[in-house]
């Protein structure tokens, strides 16, 4: 793409947005039930600042561990409106790439919101964006394959006939994820292969560790050290498929 196609080819359409009358905690729980790392502050539906996860992420410092009720503690504490940046740069969809990428570079920011003559927020567009666009041309809106039926469980007498599927490389395994989160973020995934793949994606991180730590445990000789670690791990995997299943006490976890 050339640095002067406008916005309106690379921006992304579904954006999440949040009131700044909300509770902190909901704009936790946006962060956690989205793959985003920028949340648009809205007021009476016009853009009036912005909120990065590392603007969140740093209330876990403010939390006591004896805390019974986190997402209260911060409620009662904070506020959207305290935490955003304001005021917040923005852009139209006429704009260009090229003053997308000088108001970024100006501004030290990675994302811009898209409003229309309104404020109202239309639209998002990141320095991945750009970069992407730039090297790649725009997103691609492909057909969708019709759905797959569900693959059914092996049975136990099964294990001779198992298939075993040669892993990806790791070029190829985070060019899929990429392809997965776009697929979430911009709300083109219908079946839901993208959602799955996230999903996939973070327990196989959390399973990996637990592997990890159980291998270097057993060949410690149960050293205590290795043992703590081993249950930690544990206890962040059955942490993390809590929030996943929406089983959780608070909406995002700062642990």
């Amino acid at each position: 793409m050339r640095p002067d196609e406008p916005l309106s080819r690379i921006m992304t359409e579904t954006v999440v947005v949040i009131e700044a009358d909300r509770s902190v905690s909901e704009a936790l729980d946006c962060f956690f039930q989205y793959p985003i790392h920028h949340l648009p502050v809205v007021q009476g539906g016009c853009l009036v600042g912005i909120l990065s996860s590392a603007d969140v992420m740093k209330l876990e410092f403010f939390v006591p561990k004896s805390a019974a009720d986190r997402a209260t503690y911060l409620d009662e504490r904070f506020t959207i409106e305290q935490l955003m940046h304001h005021p917040v740069a923005s852009l139209k969809v006429h704009n260009s790439l090229a003053e997308a990428a000088e108001k970024l570079t100006e501004g030290g920011v990675h994302a811009l919101p898209i409003v229309d003559d309104r404020e109202q927020v239309i639209g998002m567009v990141t320095t991945t964006d750009i970069i992407r666009s730039l090297m790649h041309g725009p997103p691609r809106r492909g057909a969708v394959l019709p759905a797959r039926a569900p693959a059914e469980p092996p049975s136990e007498t099964a294990g001779e006939n198992l298939q075993y599927h040669q892993r990806p490389t790791d070029d190829e395994f985070a060019t899929a994820m990429r392809t997965a989160e776009t697929l979430h973020v911009e709300a083109r995934d219908p079946r839901f292969l993208g959602k799955s793949m996230l999903y996939l994606d973070q327990r196989r991180q959390f399973l990996e560790r637990v592997l990890e730590l159980a291998d270097r445990f057993l060949r410690a000789g149960q050293n205590e050290h290795a043992h703590a670690l081993l249950l930690k791990a544990i206890h962040a995997a059955k942490r993390a498929e809590e929030y996943a299943t929406g089983a959780a006490r608070v909406p995002f976890p700062l642990e």
